[in-house]
């Protein structure tokens, strides 16, 4: 079927379960819906187990990296962080996309680190990034600043080196965009989620107030707009499916599902792409005061994400709960502490001229919280945890040997 979202979470799973023959479901089916089928609960420690020991084996490689050229009173704390810092821990235990991600990231950021110029180290550079690209797709546009620091941190003579980066990268999105070409038409790369993501998001919030008209009349005036370039465009589309379009949650998602061909679909996709840049652009400052807003927001540290996710069935029935109004003290506390920490670690990094390790770090975080920032769910903001450690590791051992220097 067509893609919507990631493309390699639900591969990954797939070939775990397929491999060690794992069946799902008991008493399957194929005339019952999933829903009725009684789940098989019991087979899948084995696959969060694989999923942990990838996760603490990239921290292996990481140490083995930064360890030589990183005081190890140093690397412990930065390790340490990773290895059991609630916020980024709670994910290993779950189905979420996080952990794998965190593996591929810390993975691609220690062949950063290890500063090797062989053709073939920037050909696995290119080879990952591909991998995290489609683990999460906020990550495709993460080869910019990454070209940025090489550009700054290599020889002219060696720029021809980067070639080889793009290779790997392309070749992995080729077989993906391939894949799309031979299963819909149409060779592309983006999925429909990573389009349509901040119109999904934001979009009905900033046209509401932009525009001053109520939620039900933003689904209406969407629910046109949607049946009009279908219309326009003379695409195909299951008229029984849009009744009620008016009165849904999201209008634009009701139209697309209707669309019979799935090369529609992707035009579909591009045209609330384009829409939602439009939407930002009419609604300006609007738009500019709920992205900063949401952005102040997602930096609030979450422990709770999975506890809250386990214990409440929807998450508008955890954020109007008295245990979200409990949560938030200490979750300010902790944030404040964590980053209070990391200030030091930001200064420390300068005083020690570790300029090029800066960048890198710096670089890399700001990508991933420019990414996601505008979005405002604090889980999200997670990614960036893998490179706030160092300034965590370098602000811990400041604080720690200041302390010790003043008792002396």
């Amino acid at each position: 079927r067509q893609h919507f979202t990631k493309y390699l979470p639900p591969r990954v799973a797939a070939a775990y379960y397929y491999y060690f023959d794992k069946d799902l479901f008991k008493n399957f089916n194929k005339a019952k819906k999933i829903s009725e089928h009684e789940i098989n609960l019991g087979i899948h420690f084995p696959y969060l187990a694989i999923q942990c020991l990838i996760y603490y084996l990239s921290l292996l490689f990481l140490y083995l990296v930064i360890s030589k050229n990183i005081e190890k009173k140093i690397c412990l704390p930065i390790i340490m962080f990773l290895a059991i810092e609630p916020t980024i821990f709670q994910y290993h235990g779950t189905f979420w996309s996080e952990s794998l991600f965190f593996s591929i990231q810390i993975t691609l950021l220690a062949l950063i680190l290890r500063d090797q110029t062989k053709f073939y180290d920037f050909f696995i550079i290119g080879l990952v990034l591909s991998l995290l690209c489609l683990q999460r797709q906020t990550a495709y546009f993460f080869i910019i600043p990454l070209t940025i620091y090489y550009l700054f941190n290599l020889k002219k003579i060696q720029y021809y080196k980067l070639i080889y980066m793009f290779f790997a990268f392309m070749l992995i999105q080729s077989f993906v965009g391939y894949n799309n070409f031979k299963r819909e038409g149409k060779f592309y790369i983006l999925t429909g989620d990573a389009k349509s993501a901040v119109y999904y998001n934001i979009a009905e919030r900033i046209i509401t107030k932009g525009e001053n008209i109520t939620p039900a009349e933003f689904k209406i005036k969407e629910a046109k707009i949607a049946i009009n370039w279908l219309i326009e465009n003379s695409v195909k589309f299951d008229e029984k499916k849009i009744i009620g379009i008016e009165t849904s949650r999201y209008p634009f998602k009701i139209a697309r599902i209707a669309i019979i061909n799935p090369q529609d679909r992707v035009d579909y996709d591009v045209f609330y792409a384009e829409r939602s840049v439009d939407m930002l652009l009419d609604n300006f400052w609007v738009s500019v005061k709920l992205i900063a807003k949401n952005s102040l927001h997602t930096i609030l540290l979450n422990p709770f994400h999975i506890y809250s996710d386990h214990n409440f069935a929807k998450s508008e029935i955890y954020y109007n709960s008295d245990t979200h109004n409990k949560l938030i003290t200490p979750r300010v506390i902790y944030s404040f502490l964590i980053y209070f920490i990391c200030l030091f670690g930001f200064y420390a990094l300068i005083k020690e001229k570790k300029y090029k390790l800066l960048f890198i770090i710096m670089i890399s975080l700001l990508y991933h919280y420019g990414m996601i920032s505008w979005h405002g769910n604090t889980r999200y903001f997670v990614p960036t945890l893998i490179y706030v450690s160092f300034l965590f590791g370098f602000g811990f051992n400041h604080l720690l040997s200041s302390k010790i220097k003043f008792k002396k």
